[in-house]
């Protein structure tokens, strides 16, 4: 398990109190005492740590692969699992020229293949369409999209359209725009920030499920 800069602060200490006794009683009962408070705290940190890592991320329970789907990820979906939907990911860069809401040729294509596997698979799940965008602000298409929220929402929206219009139900469908706010990574470079940028196609496979007494 990765150690948590303050665990390394004090095991450190531990180490320095150990090497320094200087031999009386008095002060090697005082240096005790002050390994079994760092212990206890190095303790308290480790809990603390282990309970982190198990809470969901910012922006909702992460995507996982998973096994068990309908298909495989392929070069233009990545296919993965959150709680007990399926998302379909597929890169902004796939889907829409730079600063565009509006689907190119490769877009239809890609979303052809998702709509049938969606059809044959699983015919009674509702479909949400989710949009995403990095933290850069709009820049070249700022008379077509105020910000990241309403790029991401024009984007969703247009994906939403084509489901619709090739044989998703409109009473199964619906979008939200999310902008910048649930990246899947740090926005910290330029192949970080194309991660960030996509559409998410969520299957929620028990939208109907009578819900137990």
């Amino acid at each position: 398990m990765k150690r948590h800069p303050l665990l390394l602060v004090g095991i450190l200490a531990l180490g320095a109190i150990a090497l320094g006794g200087c031999g009386k009683n008095r002060d090697l009962e005082y240096k005790n005492v002050q390994i079994k408070e760092l212990e206890r705290r190095n303790a308290e940190l480790e809990a603390q740590l282990a309970q982190a890592q198990t809470m969901p991320q910012p922006g909702g329970a992460p995507v996982t692969a998973g096994s068990g789907n309908a298909w495989e990820s392929s070069p233009d979906i990545n296919v993965g699992t959150r709680e007990q939907d399926v998302v379909l990911s597929i890169s902004n860069e796939v889907l829409f020229k730079p600063g565009s809401a509006v689907l190119s040729d490769r877009a239809k294509k890609v979303l052809d293949g998702a709509i049938s596997k969606i059809q044959s698979s699983y015919p009674d799940a509702d479909v949400r369409v989710e949009g995403h965008t990095d933290n850069e602000a709009i820049r070249r298409s700022k008379d077509e999209h105020k910000d990241n929220w309403d790029l991401a929402g024009n984007r969703a929206q247009a994906v939403l359209h084509y489901l619709l219009n090739h044989g998703v139900a409109s009473s199964k469908l619906g979008f939200a725009g999310y902008g910048m706010e649930r990246p899947l990574t740090s926005n910290s470079s330029d192949s970080a920030k194309a991660k960030n940028r996509r559409v998410e196609i969520v299957v929620i496979k028990n939208a109907h499920k009578p819900v137990a007494p």
